[in-house]
């Protein structure tokens, strides 16, 4: 249900883009504008998916971290060479990701953020954080039973 939230949210916000040519803060839609929007948060549900079939329709790119583990942990090594040392390859494939959540955070026009239940959610709330300070427009989700209402 968040994630229809959040595809709904998303088409109405381009819908009054349409309509009133300007959107959040300075904002403005031309009409061929094709909008990038970051998901962040939790990897262990398909909400993605879910908000990507939602929008398919509307000019969106929506791009997101890197969500499998493995990758993840191992795009350093990959792309760089293989590691001798466990902590190199941990740093090197640290490096690599913050430098594709960085950029893609900075090149995003609105960042959703998806908070779960089950886990610690420190890398959403970090990159919460760090597009709140770029000033982008960020539409957070979670559960009811995390809200502070």
């Amino acid at each position: 249900m968040i994630t229809a939230i959040a595809s709904r949210t998303l088409s109405q916000a381009f819908a009054r883009a349409g309509r009133t040519r300007n959107v959040v803060r300075s904002f403005s839609y031309n009409g061929d504008k094709v909008w990038q929007v970051y998901l962040s948060g939790e990897i262990h549900s398909n909400w993605r998916e879910v908000i990507a079939d939602g929008v398919k329709e509307l000019p969106v790119t929506l791009t997101s971290p890197n969500t499998s583990h493995e990758d993840s942990d191992d795009c350093g090594a990959m792309i760089l060479g293989m590691q001798e040392e466990r902590p190199n390859w941990d740093r090197i494939g640290g490096t690599m990701n913050r430098i594709r959540t960085q950029t893609l955070l900075e090149d995003a026009d609105i960042v959703v953020v998806r908070f779960g239940e089950k886990y610690r959610q420190w890398n959403a709330a970090f990159e919460a954080g760090y597009a709140s300070a770029q000033g982008k427009p960020i539409i957070t989700l979670h559960p009811p039973a995390i809200s502070h209402m």
